[in-house]
């Protein structure tokens, strides 16, 4: 795959270097928002929605222990989110790798999660809206994934070509 611009929903980056920073500030945004939602649900707020990802737990201790684990993961993606603008701007590759890594884990998280949406409910028709739904933002976050990698191959050609 080749990439010589980059888009977001809203906006178009004319290069993938400026199309990097956008995904790591949509992914900083993204985690902040998440980690907000998570301590709404931690002290009591509403996850009686089928599709949503604490749905099953109970309050007092899987929610509890679930929304602890979240809360961690989205803080290390807002730490390599941080990381990987300052890979950007510095060009410097080993600071990049580790927001691969989590938008991995991300990744393959939404396709289970999306999974077993469709088999644990498949009776019900919303939930195969709202695994679609699902899968169409785990497909923009393969975008975003494939323009940091391709921005980091950018930079190797760059480096030894010339």
């Amino acid at each position: 795959m080749h990439l010589k611009t980059c888009w977001s929903p809203c906006f178009w980056h004319p290069s993938v270097r400026s199309g990097s920073f956008a995904v790591a500030l949509y992914s900083l945004l993204m985690s902040i928002c998440i980690i907000t939602y998570t301590v709404y649900v931690m002290v009591g707020g509403d996850a009686s929605q089928l599709y949503l990802p604490l749905f099953e737990a109970s309050l007092s201790t899987t929610t509890q222990h679930a929304g602890r684990f979240l809360i961690i993961y989205f803080i290390y993606m807002v730490i390599v989110s941080g990381l990987l603008m300052w890979g950007i701007k510095a060009d410097i590759r080993g600071l990049m790798i580790p927001w691969l890594v989590g938008m991995g884990i991300i990744i393959v998280f939404q396709a289970a999660f999306g999974l077993w949406l469709i088999f644990g409910y498949y009776i019900y028709l919303e939930v195969v809206f709202a695994a679609l739904v699902n899968w169409s933002w785990m497909s923009y976050n393969v975008y975003c994934y494939y323009t940091v990698q391709y921005r980091i191959q950018e930079f190797i050609l760059k480096k030894f070509l010339l």
